[in-house]
């Protein structure tokens, strides 16, 4: 007998749920469903409406239907665990159709970030599956008992399943089981450890992936096998709808895989002294909901195929009340090992370099930057924000301080080799189509004298929370959070808000306009990205032949827009892709330049985020170049709690950047607060110990920043200018001692090992050649031991000393005080 009430309790209490989560959540990060309260007319685009008008639609159609089809009079806690199935299977569904509908193609891509939504939809799917428990609970006392000729399909009388734990459907449950073992044995490692956050969880030891080995593999496939066929045992009575049992049992196996593999990785999760096991197991669960959601619709679709009479059939072989017998246990062993030694899909590897050039910097076959003479270097120093066109927050206030040559003197005498130098699209191009010639002839002279004192440019396209339209008017008033003030990035003409407020929720990147910004964005809403895409290509022009410009920086922390990770994965991906073809386009006539790409702003406020799909470009010139603010301005530092500590960090960024074929870089890091207790010397310590560079935020900071307060006595971080009166106070002594501290600017071959403090310096290395270039601070000449290096000199420079030397094999340098 059916339940008739159960499918429209189900709906309207899901229907419940994502209207509260709307009204409380603009962001949609947590909730299932994103309104920034922005207009949905004029429809520019499906992908406007495509939450609304699909997702939501699809969400409550699945979930409706579903339900109806399981809602059989049988155990409430059994149905109530088949509409919660329903809607975690319905909402990844339904959300892949709004993904394709936003970003078509893509589809794996798409498919497996579908996750994130099923473990959004198992928190949020609760109180639907409590309603369903208490309606079938209070309906089996209140509806007399059936009497003893009830038909099979009523769940209890003699033809129902008898009182043992599992009812006898046989069919069904083995041929899931057959699919997930197969399944999971040749895609399971390349959903898992290939997918854009398998950097972030590593490999398990039980992960369905080749890399694991055959017991490794076998045994995560009969995990899944066995809880298929346990799950499907469980749920299913004969008067149950095979297939959509059989699916569900199938996403739950999954879905039980990626909770035991975060069991298993727990004890390293728990090293580091941080609480990042916390998100590890949602970065676990999720692609185990993913590949789940393709086992359910794989298996339900074989199951809806098999003859109607079979799950009604008992064998000899598998008596009710017996579990396995030998002959299943023989078939289901065989089916196993043949899966888990299956031949395994290719796996990601790591990207070949491009032909060398004569001139610039490039990168070698295994991701370090290297010098056209194949010596790595390392890129330390700084950000310079001089050029930046930001809000004008505090009217009697200059924005920035002017940038001139005795700034990159003082680079220079900290023995820096980089700056990041930030531009403002808006001063870059205050009119679509027309460049100002005097911003250029600024950038220009940066680029050149940066040079003059040995300091290459990453040219960085800056943006902080869209622009400085985003500024709310007067009065204005928020339901959720504060009024927005402008920052710096978008000219006005590319600002589409459509409406959605300007106001921040938890903070200044989770504004429904500069989310709603991003989206349109991405979208090449009238035509706005192109016209980025296509400064770029002007940008690459004119630097085309400078060998001290290190790269572009394609996109400074960018929004991740109203539908993560499509937004920030998918079509971020392909805004870069087309920036990359414009900047190569525009160097025909010089060289190419390395490629600086950035994961979304999420990444600098957790410590990790889902990247842009590993194949959005066939260009190989990549760094990767996430901001490693670890315990400095991430979001926990708030709250008492550190989710990704400093040490983990720069593990997480390692192994994204190998995940990409790419080499790594911190486009930002610092703004530790006070120095006397900033943890810098750790950040530091692990830079030696990764041998990378990055750029130190900020050299001068006015104190008319937008990123200032009001209180602010000071303007900072690095060059520190004293509000009151204007004038220079001393640089903090603990930033300058580890931000001038020794190291290899440039060194033969490859580096293999590098630890060092202000006063100190232990390199090694191997390789051939002369290009051995290290920088040692202070006046006094430092003390200098080699093997496996040939005419090792020290000459005094601006602020320190530069030793050289010839290097063929390997070698070791050691230099201190």
């Amino acid at each position: 007998m059916r339940n008739r009430w159960l499918s429209p309790i189900a709906v309207v209490m899901l229907a419940a749920v994502i209207v509260l989560g709307a009204a409380f959540d603009p962001s949609g990060l947590a909730a299932p469903y994103t309104w920034t309260g922005a207009d949905l007319l004029p429809v520019a685009g499906l992908w406007q409406v495509a939450a609304p008008a699909v997702y939501v639609p699809l969400l409550l159609a699945g979930v409706g239907a579903l339900a109806w089809v399981v809602a059989r009079e049988g155990a409430p806690l059994r149905t109530a665990l088949l509409v919660w199935g329903a809607v975690v299977w319905s909402a990844m569904a339904a959300k892949l159709m709004m993904s394709l509908v936003m970003a078509f193609g893509d589809v794996v891509y798409l498919a497996w970030s579908t996750g994130f939504t099923g473990v959004k939809a198992a928190i949020f799917g609760l109180p639907v599956l409590a309603a369903t428990w208490l309606t079938q609970l209070l309906r089996r006392r209140l509806t007399p008992p059936p009497s003893s000729s009830t038909s099979p399909g009523s769940g209890t009388g003699p033809a129902a399943a008898p009182a043992s734990f599992f009812p006898p459907v046989s069919g069904p449950g083995w041929v899931a089981a057959g699919v997930a073992v197969v399944l999971g044995a040749l895609v399971g490692g390349v959903w898992w450890g290939g997918s854009p956050v398998g950097y972030a969880i590593g490999d398990s030891p039980l992960a369905p992936a080749p890399e694991a080995g055959p017991l490794g593999r076998l045994a995560a496939v009969a995990l899944l096998g066995v809880t298929t066929w346990a799950l499907n045992r469980r749920l299913g009575t004969t008067a149950s709808p095979r297939a959509v049992v059989a699916g569900i049992s199938a996403l739950g196996a999954a879905a039980t895989l990626g909770l035991v593999q975060a069991a298993i990785g727990l004890p390293g999760d728990l090293a580091g002294g941080d609480t990042f096991w916390a998100p590890a197991i949602m970065l676990r669960l999720a692609p185990a909901l993913s590949f789940g959601a393709l086992l359910a619709f794989a298996t339900a679709a074989l199951v809806a195929l098999l003859p109607a009479t079979l799950p009604a059939r008992r064998t000899a072989l598998v008596p009710a009340r017996t579990g396995f017998t030998i002959s299943a246990a023989i078939w289901m062993a065989a089916v196993v090992g043949a899966a888990a030694l299956a031949i395994p899909l290719p796996q990601p590897g790591t990207a070949t370099a491009q032909p060398p050039h004569t001139k610039g910097l490039t990168l070698s076959a295994d991701r370090r930057i290297v010098d056209a003479d194949g010596n790595e270097v390392l890129l330390r120093g700084v950000n310079v924000n001089q050029l930046e066109d930001y809000f004008q927050k505090f009217p009697d206030k200059a924005v920035t301080r002017p940038l001139t040559e005795a700034d990159f003197v003082g680079m220079e005498q900290m023995g820096f080799n980089v700056i990041r130098l930030a531009l403002s699209w808006s001063a870059l191009e205050p009119q679509p189509g027309h460049y100002d010639p005097a911003y250029l002839a600024r950038i220009s002279w940066a680029v050149e004298t940066a040079a003059k004192h040995g300091l290459h440019t990453v040219i960085d396209m800056h943006q902080d929370a869209w622009g400085k339209g985003v500024n709310a008017a007067p009065g204005t008033t928020c339901e959720n959070g504060s009024p927005m003030h402008g920052w710096d990035g978008a000219p006005t003409w590319a600002d589409r808000f459509d409406g959605a407020p300007k106001c921040e929720f938890t903070g200044r990147d989770i504004s429904p306009a500069v989310a709603r910004a991003f989206t349109n964005f991405y979208q090449d809403r009238d035509g706005i990205q192109t016209r980025l895409v296509a400064a770029w290509g002007m940008l690459a022009e004119r630097f085309a032949s400078e060998p001290m410009v290190a790269g572009y920086d394609l996109l400074n922390e960018p929004g991740f827009g109203e539908a993560p990770p499509i937004t920030s994965g998918v079509l971020l991906g392909r805004y870069y892709d087309r920036a990359i073809k414009a900047i190569r386009a525009g160097e025909k006539r010089g060289f190419p330049h390395l490629i600086f790409f950035e994961p979304s702003v999420l990444w600098s406020g957790l410590g990790f985020e889902v990247s842009v799909p590993k194949d959005f470009t066939d260009d190989r010139l990549l760094v990767f170049a996430p901001h490693l603010y670890n315990e400095s301005i991430t979001i926990d530092q708030g709250t008492g709690v550190t989710i990704t500590s400093i040490e983990r960090g720069f593990d997480l960024a390692s192994r994204a950047a190998a995940y990409y074929g790419a080499g790594l870089w911190s486009g930002e890091w610092g703004w530790f607060g006070d120095a006397a207790s900033a943890p810098i010397k750790r950040y530091t310590d692990h830079e030696d110990r990764h041998r990378i560079g990055g750029a130190f935020w900020v050299w001068k900071q006015s104190c008319g920043d937008a990123h200032a307060g009001a209180e602010s006595t000071t303007g900072g971080n690095l060059m520190i200018e004293d509000c009151a009166t204007g004038k220079y106070l001393p640089p903090p002594p603990e930033y300058v001692a580890e931000l001038s501290r020794p190291y290899p600017r440039s060194a033969p071959g490859r580096l293999t090992g590098l630890t060092s403090d202000q006063a100190s310096l232990t390199a090694q290395g191997e390789g051939a050649g002369c290009g051995l270039d290290v920088w040692f601070p202070g006046g006094a000449r430092p003390v200098v031991r080699s093997a496996g290096l040939t005419g090792v000199a020290a000459r005094q420079t601006p602020g320190g000393w530069r030793i050289i030397g010839c290097a063929r094999g390997a070698y070791t340098l050691t230099a201190h005080r």
